[in-house]
């Protein structure tokens, strides 16, 4: 950790110093650390990626809250809360994150601190000349958004073992010499309570697995199997008078459960690891996913897109999957599904990124997860200048892979045929950092925890030659991971003593 004087050099120039330490932790882990210094919190957050994933970060005691529903925002700050009727949530991140100049150090993570939460898929009433209306729409209670700025951060490095503790200082305009000495000892001593928190041990418990799947009993549907299929029958209709190309049709499955959230992250995590997994702890809903799927990713002013779409079942052997995979790769539904959204991703990036820049540098590639395999792409490029990350954000959002082609049309039918406003399925989950980096993922995969019922919503993309019946299915299978999650964290034994 740098000393004040240096601190105070650096205050000098820059309004956002961040202060760290690291130390060792080779016997814990992030679902220890979440457990031990999260519990009673009323918002607090664990990002990880168990796949191909150097950090992990825990976001505790939020310094602001950001909540905007259809008719405006509401922002708390120091445990006052205040609504704003006209003002945005993106220009208002936009606008706090030109309010600093920011200390950059190459030894922090790509996310140094900043805001993490969820944008719901009914924004683009906002971003978008689309409307969509849905059961959350007006009502305060329910909010579209919930973005949370914490000023403490723990980055968990599985390269190395280490935990940064990072206490990012704000220094208003007119402070005095004084009052950021005075910040700067606070800043510290912040760091050194949460690090002899995180030396104290504490039992955790481990969940025993249990591969019983929940039985369809368990659960109730939005829609009936027939009512499913009859929109598919619809969605055709509308491809073949060329509305559309491509149509994604969801449909929701429902559990009535208390069951502790945090308890399906270890399930979740277990069963099916992911790129992307979040458990967002906000007292208005909770978020437990595992998505496979980028939205949009901006580090250092690389735009990066990665298309999913196109999938199977996992095979019951290496040669079943190979089999699969030689199956899927030559299924030109799948293909053109594919190509479709590919072409729509770079059309996106060409509109927010510098000219001659944008390249596709993977191409129908499969990618493996615990109960299915995906067609994965990635597209490329530099952001333009003038723009930042939450222009790029707007632009691609929702995804293509969760709408259908073309977007605008299809988010109208989407609108007519589900009827009922999807909440925080099909947007995003992610950070934005104060250095301007921003990383999200599309909100698949993902229990909806709120008011004592859990809410998993699963879609498949419909073109002019799908089966009813096999989309369907395809909902089935997204959502597989999820109902064997449940199980696990519902049937699952705990045992005194040890971590998942």
């Amino acid at each position: 950790m740098i000393e004040v004087q240096e601190f105070l050099k650096i205050a000098e120039e820059y309004s956002l110093i961040p202060l760290y330490e690291e130390i060792i932790v080779d016997t814990e882990t992030p679902i220890s650390l979440y457990q031990k210094l999260a519990q009673g919190l009323d918002y607090s957050y664990l990002l990880e990626s168990v796949k191909d994933g150097r950090y992990s970060f825990i976001g505790l005691l939020p310094e602001m809250v950001f909540k905007e529903g259809q008719t405006g925002l509401v922002i708390e700050e120091k445990g006052v809360s205040k609504y704003y009727p006209d003002r945005d949530l993106v220009e208002e991140l936009k606008a706090y994150l030109k309010k600093y100049r920011v200390k950059e150090y190459e030894d922090l993570p790509p996310f140094p601190g900043g805001f993490v939460g969820f944008f719901g898929y009914e924004m683009i009433n906002k971003w978008q000349d689309i409307k969509q209306e849905g059961e959350e729409e007006g009502n305060p209670g329910k909010p579209l958004s919930i973005f949370v700025m914490t000023r403490l951060l723990i980055a968990y490095d599985h390269l190395h073992n280490t935990v940064k503790v990072i206490n990012n200082i704000l220094l208003d305009k007119n402070l005095s010499r004084a009052d950021k000495e005075e910040l700067y000892y606070q800043g510290r001593a912040e760091i050194k309570d949460l690090i002899n928190k995180i030396r104290k041990t504490a039992a955790g418990s481990v969940l025993a697995r249990n591969e019983e799947i929940v039985e369809m009993g368990d659960l109730y549907t939005g829609m009936s199997k027939e009512e499913y299929c009859g929109l598919v029958e619809k969605a055709r209709e509308y491809i073949k008078e060329a509305e559309v190309f491509q149509l994604v049709l969801s449909q929701k499955f429902l559990i009535k459960s208390n069951i502790d959230p945090f308890q399906l992250f270890r399930a979740l995590r277990a069963i099916n690891p992911s790129p992307y997994l979040y458990y967002l702890n906000f007292p208005e809903k909770k978020l437990v996913g595992s998505s496979p799927e980028i939205l949009v990713k901006v580090e250092q002013k690389k735009v990066t897109i990665r298309p999913l779409a196109g999938t199977r079942s996992r095979g019951e052997s290496r040669e079943k999957d190979l089999q699969l995979v030689e199956e899927l790769k030559k299924d030109r539904k799948e293909r053109s599904e594919h190509i479709m959204l590919v072409d729509l991703a770079y059309d996106e990036l060409e509109q927010v990124c510098q000219v001659g820049t944008v390249e596709v540098t993977e191409l129908m590639e499969v990618e493996y997860y615990s109960q299915v395999m995906h067609l994965v792409s990635q597209i490329e490029g530099v952001l333009e200048k003038g723009l930042d990350c939450l222009d790029v954000l707007k632009k691609v959002f929702p995804a293509g892979t969760v709408t259908g082609v073309p977007k605008a049309r299809a988010v109208e039918l989407i609108k007519e045929l589900e009827k009922e406003a999807r909440g925080p399925y099909g947007g995003a989950v992610g950070y934005l950092a104060f250095n301007g980096n921003l990383d999200t993922c599309i909100t698949i995969r993902t229990f909806i925890v709120e008011d004592g019922l859990i809410t998993i919503q699963a879609g498949a993309g419909i073109v002019a030659d799908s089966l009813p019946e096999k989309e369907y299915e395809e909902t089935l299978n997204k959502a597989r991971a999820l109902f064997k999650a449940f199980a696990l964290a519902r049937e699952g034994e705990l045992v005194s003593g040890k971590n998942l």
